[in-house]
This record gives structure tokens, C-alpha cells and sequence, in this order.
């Protein structure tokens, strides 16, 4: 999992990455890899949705970066924080070009984070930049962030392509990124035809010298996981992304081809309630749905057993998330029916109780099957609203426009991301409409602690709360998929983030 990280005087090392010392063996080729949802825009920060981000940054770039270890180089080349915590000096890397041919510079940046706070842009994410007062260019490459408060979180958040890609001032205004982008990534955008691929192309002025060492990436457009199977023992797909465990049985023994090793079971199905209107207002059904989820019978049977029983902040996500037998026992997570229908009794539904579910995706749906099995023991008749497009699903989700609706959530860089923008009462994507001051309190506290103890002290309570109020319910975690690669794919490996990034180190031994 990768490491958490807080607020701190600290400099990175401007050493090279371990990759960068690597010489491609072979030399180019497309890559092609089946993608299972139509990215809808390429926009960076733009859109809540993260399929769109593991395209785009292959395209753009970070101010830093993440791997297992921590925080690495990026578009800066270090940083050095003030004493009071309450602003941040970046050194931006000379010489990086954009691909539309200008230098890049501390303006680019600028530009970026003041675009996503700015309301006329509508970025879901202005959110996560909140306690930033200011964003100003010392010089050409030097870039000071100022904070209201200390913001444990910001520099995770400046690591991540979903949330802070950057983009160049002088281009990203004035053209429709769908069509025409330039980022200063290891590939450019060539051609984005929705419903169908999307295809980028080597940039060969990379300024992590030698690579990539592939000649482009081709995402085909393909949502039935069973077509993407085919694809890829075809010979058609060089690697093809599970999100369904029952899939490995039909792929762990096919010759030519191996399984990535997972990155950590930080993969949350979130299932979203309303908690403003209907039945499910009331806490107390909100619990019996709670209650009547047998968690591990929904991960043996949906992820043959390739799962584990998490929260929004799963136990992968060392040292903040909730780790089964090793934390205390979540409140309403204990498998009990019989406590489920008199609480449904007490909330007055004693002869059941009506509720229907909205999901897209398959896991999704399989989920819900198993749910409505499940739940029909305490009285609740589950209807299940399957959307052929996954987009509006995700749209109806962040819009609380159902009762229920349940979504496969993703990694994020700190649990400030994991949580604050799904709970906090004022957020735009608060995925329940639910207002609590008590868990505001708590997430204001955790994004401006530093002391790393205090805050996960904080975030253990945050998951408790979240718990006893049932403001959402969790019934798996789970890598974002299992990926198989052909063999003669060489130096990939898997993120917990789902990022498809390390393609740029990637080559093909094909003979």
C-alpha cells in the first residue's frame, strides 16, 4: 500500500527513478488493453469519475509522485514546507516540454489549481484544494502554495492525476481536450472516438529520458468483461483488467500469459443510501440493512472469496483504515436477523419493507443479488434497476437520485480523499445527503492534524461513526481488479490506485 504522507519539512531527493537506469531491451509496438467504460471526457478535474483519469495521466503529469515507498519527483523536483505548516515552496524541473511545444512553468501550475477552485469551472474536486488561500509563481520554476490551516493531505492530493493533473495555461482553456490535448506525459493524445478507443502515441520528448519505450497505447472500448477475455487470448489485448474474481478460473492457466500480483484489497463497493428521504431516513432501517448483510457470504459468493470485510478507509490502507480482528468490532457489522426485523418493526415496518437498488456494472449487479437474497430474511423486498450506461449510473450516485445504489469506490492518496468529499455535510458528491455535525468535526480535525497517531485516532473514529449511523454501508474490499499480462510483456506491475502509469516503463519481448 502506498505510504501515507503528512505534512512536513522534508526535500525530496532529485535522484532518478529506479526505472530511469533501466534500458528498454525492446524497442516499440502498440500496446493494446480492452477498457471496460467510455471515458466521456478527458478533461482533467473536471469529472468525479475515475475511468477518465487512468487515460489521461498517461498524458499529464503531477507535481509529485506516489509509489510504495512514498512521495518521489514529479513535475517538481522537491518541496520544502514553511515551519508554521501553512505553505509549501515547490522547485518546478527545467527543460520538461509540453506537447504542444512550450517550455513548461510555475504559470502552468498556477493556472491549474486556481482553474479547479474556480466555481465557474465546477471541478468536483475545488473541494480538496479548500484550504489553499493562494497559488503564486516566485519565478519560472518556483511555485509557493499558501494555506489557511495546515493541510495534512495536500501533498498526496498534488500527487494524484484525478485530482490535480496540470495543464498548460496557454492551451487547456482555448480547446476541447476530447479532441486536442497537450500535457507533458509520456504519451499524446491522437484520437478519442467515444464508444469505441481511445489511442495515444509516444512523446519523444519525454523528459524521463529513454521512455516510453513503447510506441503507443491503444484502449479499446469494451464494457462485456467476457469479450475483453476473448480479446486477450486472441492475441488481440496485451493485458486485460478483471474486476470479477470468478474470471481468474478461466485465465489463471492459459499458456503465455501470467497474473500481476495484486497491490492490496483497497477497493471499496460502497453502497450509497439516501438518507434525506423514504424509509431509508431513518436510522434504524438504515441499521437492519446494516445487520441483515452477511459480509462474508456476499465476498464468498460474489469474489469467491477474494475479498475482505473494510470500510470507505479499508485495512489495506495502512496505519489508518479498520482491519478485521485487529480493531474492535464495527457497531451493526455482525451478521443478525433476527435484530434486523425488530428494528424494522420499531421503525414501523414490521411486515417488511419495499426498497430498490440502482447499479451498472456486473460486480455491482452481482452484488445486489446477493444483497436482495440475503435481506429477504429480514423482510426487505429488494428491487434491483440495472443502467446500461455506467456514466448516468455514476452520476445518479454522486446525485443521491436513489434510494440505494451501490458503486465500486477507489484508492485514494490520504483518508482525508477517501472520506471527506463522500461525508462532509457541504461537500458536492456527499453520497448520502446526510448532514452530522459531529463527523464533520472529525473530518475537519483530520485534515489539518499532523501528528500521525492523532489522526489516525481521528479516522478510526470517523469509521466507527460512519458504522453506527449506517450513513453507508461497505459489503466487500477488494483489489480494483486482477490483471493479466501476455509474457512477453515485460516490467509491469499493478498500483493500488488502478493506474495503468507504469506502461510507461513497459516493453514487449513479442518474437
Amino acid at each position: 500500500m502506498y505510504c501515507r504522507v503528512i505534512l512536513a519539512s522534508l526535500l525530496l531527493s532529485v535522484a532518478s527513478f529506479a526505472y530511469a537506469d533501466d534500458k528498454c531491451p525492446v524497442r516499440g509496438g502498440e500496446f493494446v488493453l480492452p477498457f471496460s467504460i467510455d471515458p466521456g471526457d478527458l478533461t482533467p478535474s473536471k469529472k468525479a469519475q475515475f475511468p477518465p483519469s487512468q487515460i489521461y495521466d498517461q498524458i499529464y503529469d503531477t507535481l509529485l509522485r506516489l509509489d510504495e515507498t512514498g512521495l518521489k519527483p514529479g513535475l517538481a523536483t522537491k518541496y520544502e514546507a514553511a515551519p508554521d505548516n501553512l505553505s509549501i515552496t515547490f522547485t518546478l524541473r527545467q527543460g520538461v516540454m509540453w506537447h504542444h511545444g512550450r517550455e513548461f512553468e510555475a504559470k502552468d501550475v498556477v493556472f491549474t489549481l486556481e482553474r479547479i477552485l474556480d466555481p465557474a469551472f465546477a471541478s468536483p474536486w475545488a473541494v480538496q484544494l479548500n484550504p489553499v488561500s493562494k497559488v503564486e509563481a516566485l519565478d519560472k520554476y518556483t511555485v509557493k502554495i499558501s494555506l489557511k490551516e495546515p493541510f495534512a493531505p495536500i501533498l498526496g492530493i498534488l500527487a494524484t492525476a484525478w485530482y490535480t493533473a496540470i495543464v498548460p495555461y496557454d492551451f487547456a482553456a482555448t480547446n476541447n481536450l476530447n479532441e486536442k490535448a497537450s500535457g507533458t506525459g509520456p504519451f499524446m493524445l491522437v484520437e478519442y472516438v467515444p464508444n469505441d478507443h481511445v489511442t495515444l502515441k509516444s512523446n519523444p520528448n519525454y523528459w524521463e529520458k529513454g521512455f516510453p519505450c513503447i510506441d503507443g497505447l491503444r484502449y479499446n472500448i469494451m464494457p462485456d468483461q467476457q469479450a475483453q477475455i476473448s480479446a486477450f487470448r486472441q492475441g488481440n489485448a496485451d493485458l486485460v483488467a478483471l474486476y470479477d474474481p470468478k474470471y481468474n478460473q478461466i485465465l489463471k492457466d492459459v499458456a503465455g500469459s501470467s497474473l500481476i500480483k495484486p497491490a492490496g484489497a483497497v477497493n471499496e463497493s460502497g453502497l450509497a443510501i439516501n438518507t434525506a428521504e423514504g424509509p431509508t431516513k431513518d436510522v434504524r432501517v438504515r441499521r437492519a440493512l446494516s445487520l441483515g448483510i452477511d459480509r462474508k457470504g456476499v465476498i464468498d459468493t460474489v469474489l469467491f472469496g477474494y475479498g475482505e470485510i473494510g470500510t470507505k478507509i479499508p485495512c489495506g490502507e495502512i496505519p489508518y483504515g479498520w482491519c478485521e480482528g485487529k480493531d474492535p468490532p464495527l457497531p451493526y457489522y455482525k451478521y443478525d436477523p433476527e435484530q434486523a426485523k425488530k428494528l424494522l418493526a420499531e421503525a414501523g415496518y414490521p411486515n417488511g419493507i419495499d426498497l430498490t437498488v440502482q447499479v451498472s456494472l456486473p460486480l455491482d449487479v452481482q452484488t445486489a443479488e446477493v444483497l436482495a437474497d440475503q435481506w429477504k430474511k429480514i423482510g426487505v423486498n429488494l428491487k434491483i434497476e440495472q443502467i446500461a450506461d455506467f456514466n448516468q449510473q455514476l452520476d445518479n450516485y454522486i446525485n443521491v437520485r436513489d434510494q440505494l445504489s451501490i458503486v465500486s469506490l477507489v484508492w485514494q492518496p490520504d483518508p482525508h480523499s477517501d472520506v471527506y468529499q463522500i461525508y462532509y455535510s457541504t461537500s458536492k458528491i456527499n453520497l448520502g445527503k446526510f448532514a452530522d455535525p459531529k463527523l464533520d468535526a472529525l473530518l475537519d480535525a483530520g485534515k489539518t492534524e499532523i501528528d500521525v497517531q492523532k489522526r489516525v485516532k481521528i479516522y478510526k473514529d470517523v469509521q466507527v461513526l460512519v458504522a453506527d449511523q449506517a450513513y453507508m454501508l461497505y459489503p466487500f474490499t477488494k483489489p480494483i481488479y486482477w490483471e493479466y499480462v501476455k509474457n512477453y510483456v515485460k516490467n509491469y506491475s499493478a498500483t493500488p490506485n488502478g493506474s495503468f502509469s507504469p506502461l510507461r516503463y513497459t516493453w514487449m519481448e513479442k518474437h
